[in-house]
């Protein structure tokens, strides 16, 4: 058991809150004090939750995978566990022309069935006949450790551009000819197991424990009650063990000869739970040019409501699509929240979309809010052939959302930890995952090798 007296976690978004209350956790019965420091006056980083009309709609992520532990324990701990809601039975779709089915029998993009695919529509039969060659081709180098390098070699051009990179592109705002194949471990995996990858996926289905209930899940009230959430546990351990200090900006971070000093705050130990590019100001010298390094894209989402009376039947049953690269505008996905979520569903039949525009490479931070409604409802109405209003409307902005996972990624990471002093962690989505669950695991691996560190 450590012997600190304070430890400092500065951010207060999903991994910081995590951290702190595993911080919390661990020092159970000393009087260790947790400070937990937060620039915005709002605690939750990228995860806000707000009102829409008479609805609480969240302007980023909607959900965390449920069959990962992370985020299902902590929703657990914190006492959501029994309140946790899962989207409808409601299908996604692919856009390339027109509204296909995604594909069953798909892991991440890869098929594992090309009859499941070629039932779906979505791919020409040449691209089929080229996917099908996965079956004889030797095993794929993966020394460039790209994500459509890999894929294209496996499957071609169609399978990448409208399965892979479809979905990939969208759940990490990404171009995945410049993403790191090792950083997403399903796909990894797949590349690894054998010289098919058609074979390997469907082998791996096989001996993969059978997959009961839901996939996604979230909190009635939306993501920030996770935050909320959380932070109370934390505050019921009193001031004394847990301060949150919100709308204070890390100004400096100094390390001493017995620790570390936060603007005035004296730590025996520090967690920087911020965004690289914004760990980076706090240092000097070789780790603020790694930190700093890093590429990250840019996304909104414009939330817009469509009259009952506009809605066609054929969207039924949808829960939204995602839009290729090679169909690709500004919007990159579009989600039908009113059918996605039982909950969000509207009392006058009208239906709120989310509309999610832009990825890696796309500049969309350079235009307005009118612009970026204007794209979302013109690009939207002409995909599903309906009218949008635009009385009511709503803008998110997410500027540095993502921070891009190049090729060789990981080695990056390594070599940033390589280069941490004593008694300080970084932990967040910019190093080792994206998506809730990921923060969430890496806040408690940086509480934890932290607290091994300083009983040392």
């Amino acid at each position: 058991m450590p012997t600190a007296e304070r430890i400092v976690v500065i951010g207060g978004g999903i991994t910081g809150v995590a951290a702190a209350h595993r911080l919390v956790t661990l020092t159970s019965g000393t009087d260790t004090e947790i400070v937990l420091l937060e620039a915005e006056e709002r605690l939750g980083g990228k995860i806000r939750t707000s009102r829409f009309g008479a609805s609480l709609i969240d302007e980023s992520a909607d959900a965390f995978l449920l069959r990962t532990p992370h985020a299902v324990q902590l929703a657990s701990t914190v006492g959501l566990g029994e309140q946790l809601v899962s989207p409808t039975s409601a299908s996604a779709g692919i856009w390339a022309g027109k509204l296909y089915p995604i594909p069953s029998d798909l892991a991440l993009g890869v098929p594992t069935s090309l009859t499941a695919v070629a039932r779906s529509g979505l791919l020409p039969t040449t691209a089929l006949a080229r996917a099908a060659l996965d079956l004889v081709r030797p095993r794929s180098s993966i020394d460039h450790d790209s994500i459509g390098e890999w894929a294209r070699s496996r499957f071609g051009y169609h399978v990448h551009d409208r399965l892979i990179d479809a979905l990939v592109g969208s759940i990490y705002g990404a171009d995945t000819d410049r993403f790191s194949l090792q950083a997403v471990p399903q796909l990894h995996s797949l590349s690894q197991a054998g010289r098919s990858a058609l074979i390997s996926g469907r082998k791996l289905r096989k001996v993969a424990p059978p997959q009961v209930g839901p996939i996604f899940g979230a909190p009635p009230l939306g993501m920030e009650q996770l935050i909320h959430s959380t932070i109370a546990a934390l505050q019921q351990h009193g001031e004394e063990r847990a301060r949150v200090i919100s709308g204070s900006p890390c100004r400096s971070l100094q390390q001493t000869n017995t620790g570390w000093v936060v603007n005035d705050i004296e730590a025996d130990g520090v967690i920087v739970a911020t965004p690289a590019h914004h760990a980076s100001r706090l240092f000097d010298g070789d780790l603020r040019t790694a930190l700093g390094s890093f590429d990250t894209s840019d996304v909104a989402i414009v939330t817009v409501r469509v009259a009952a009376n506009e809605w066609p039947e054929h969207l039924q049953n949808r829960s939204g699509y995602l839009i290729p690269k090679s169909q690709q505008r500004l919007v990159t996905a579009v989600s039908f929240a009113s059918q996605k979520w039982s909950h969000l569903a509207q009392d006058d039949g009208s239906q709120i979309l989310r509309i999610s525009l832009g990825r890696d490479a796309l500049p969309i931070d350079r235009l307005s809010d009118a612009d970026l409604v204007n794209h979302a409802i013109e690009e939207t109405s002409q995909q599903l052939g309906i009218h949008i209003d635009h009385a009511e409307t709503r803008v998110s902005r997410w500027t540095h959302a993502f921070t891009q996972y190049r090729p060789h990624h990981a080695e990056r990471v390594a070599a940033i930890d390589g280069l941490l002093p004593r008694h300080l962690q970084l932990a967040g989505s910019s190093y080792r995952g994206i998506g809730i669950p990921a923060c969430i695991a890496d806040g408690t691996r940086a509480a934890e090798e932290l607290l091994a560190s300083m009983a040392n």
